[in-house]
């Protein structure tokens, strides 16, 4: 088994060339480094395209295939037939098998076992795939940060055009909001879980790479989080709004030495915010918890607690809500119902075991972070220490947000872990191998420069 080696300082410290033309986003330099990947690193960034950019729904001639499971194979096939290279163990490894084995115990004992069974492969174990593909092809800090900065894009894709359309209406209220692209991020609520994960990666990304950068860049990715902030006003969701003022709360206190200015950030957002922001969606607001939404919610929420008192080992069974949901509930409710919560989804359907093999999973991904910045120190790695801060704010933003929509299942959470992992696979070999040169890893760790 080869081992692999990251790009570092030397042994002096001194800058690496290379790191700072990265951290510089020259393009050139990039496509040049992914130019010599191979077809499993080249596999798994399609398969990111295919599912954050949706290309095949925006062109229906070209939609004659599932393209994101071919991509998805491409990785896997290759992956299994390129030479090997060391991988760093995670605990997350163990703890993604024990959810599997909750998924299919619930499925074996679910209260109706054919649909359990139909939604095997199209559910939790297309994302226990793409987990174990991305965090042992993107092993490298190389390839982290090309696949990290691939989504970061694609994601600004889809706020760019959330703000647009909104500016476009004239920045007026709709009820539908605005949305992302097909797929996972098509309805307004979904789209803007998305966004409160990207809204804390772009700023931390914005945070570590600064210094790197000059005024037209500099202008460029700040409209990430700008547009990201603009599309969640936009889209009408209450839990968008909550989970992002989470995450952003996360980053005013992480910011323990600049906290000041964070807060003043922080409170011109929101001044700005509650300036821009339609009437409509401040009365919404307003009559949280007693209007038709919120109480609705409340009531598959409760629906949901009584299903985990009824069968708390193994729950209802996978996937099995909805059907239960119309055998037990709907008569008595008048209409069908989502669980509207990923904790109350997950116990539900999937029992203790099942919900406590997803919380740990959450603790394990913050433990995750916590030891990348343990592994590596701001001013050595500024890129992979924001990055861990940045992934544990988007956690808050999506578990704050995912509180009120159905969305266990979608990529929010698996693959937010996946980057978490990767992340701490790379702060090892990059610990480990500090004292290689870069000319010899073809990686790379550097000091920001003085500005």
């Amino acid at each position: 088994m080869a081992n692999i080696q990251t790009d570092l300082t030397d042994s002096s410290g001194t800058d690496n060339p290379g790191a700072r033309e990265f951290y510089a986003v020259r393009m050139g330099k990039i496509w040049a480094a992914v130019k010599r990947e191979p077809l499993s690193f080249w596999a798994i960034n399609l398969y990111l395209l295919l599912e954050y950019v949706r290309p095949q729904s925006s062109y229906p001639a070209f939609d004659i295939l599932p393209w994101d499971k071919v991509a998805l194979i491409i990785a896997l096939v290759s992956y299994l037939s390129e030479p090997r290279v060391a991988t760093v163990r995670n605990g997350a490894d163990k703890l993604m098998i024990l959810f599997l084995f909750a998924v299919l115990s619930s499925s074996v004992l679910a209260t109706h076992p054919s649909i359990a069974y139909a939604h095997l492969m199209s559910g939790f174990i297309d994302w226990l795939v793409i987990y174990f593909l991305i965090t042992r092809i993107v092993v490298s800090e190389r390839r982290f940060f090309i696949f990290f900065l691939a989504f970061l894009v694609y994601n600004f894709k889809m706020s760019l055009h959330g703000f647009r359309s909104w500016a476009e209406r004239d920045f007026a209220w709709e009820s539908w909001g605005v949305t992302g692209a097909p797929g996972f991020f098509q309805n307004s609520g979904e789209f803007g879980i998305e966004l409160c994960i990207f809204l804390p990666l772009s700023y931390y990304f914005i945070a570590a790479l600064w210094p790197y950068w000059g005024k037209i860049k500099r202008l460029f990715f700040l409209l990430f989080p700008l547009t990201a902030i603009g599309s969640i006003l936009a889209t009408s969701s209450r839990g968008a709004v909550l989970g992002s003022g989470a995450a952003v709360l996360f980053i005013v206190m992480q910011s323990r030495r600049y906290r000041v200015r964070a807060l003043l950030v922080a409170a011109g957002v929101l001044a700005i915010s509650y300036v821009v922001i339609p009437p409509q969606f401040m009365a919404r607001f307003g009559r949280s918890g007693t209007d038709k939404t919120s109480i609705e919610r409340l009531v598959r929420w409760k629906d949901g607690i009584s299903m985990y008192e009824k069968h708390p080992y193994f729950g209802i069974g996978y996937f099995n809500w909805d059907r239960y949901y119309e055998d037990h509930y709907s008569t008595i409710r008048g209409g069908f119902g989502l669980p509207h919560n990923i904790f109350i989804q997950a116990g539900a359907e999937l029992g203790t075991f099942g919900l406590a093999a997803f919380i740990m999973l959450i603790i394990g991904a913050f433990v995750n972070n916590y030891k990348v910045r343990k592994l590596v120190s701001k001013s050595e790695n500024p890129f992979l220490y924001s990055t861990a801060q940045g992934l544990d704010a988007a956690m808050i933003g999506l578990l704050v947000s995912g509180s009120f929509i159905t969305v266990l299942y979608y990529p929010y959470f698996w693959i937010d872990l996946s980057f978490v992992v990767a992340l701490r696979a790379v702060a090892e070999h990059a610990a480990r191998n500090k004292a290689v040169a870069s000319d010899v890893s073809g990686e790379f760790i550097a000091h920001p420069p003085s500005v």
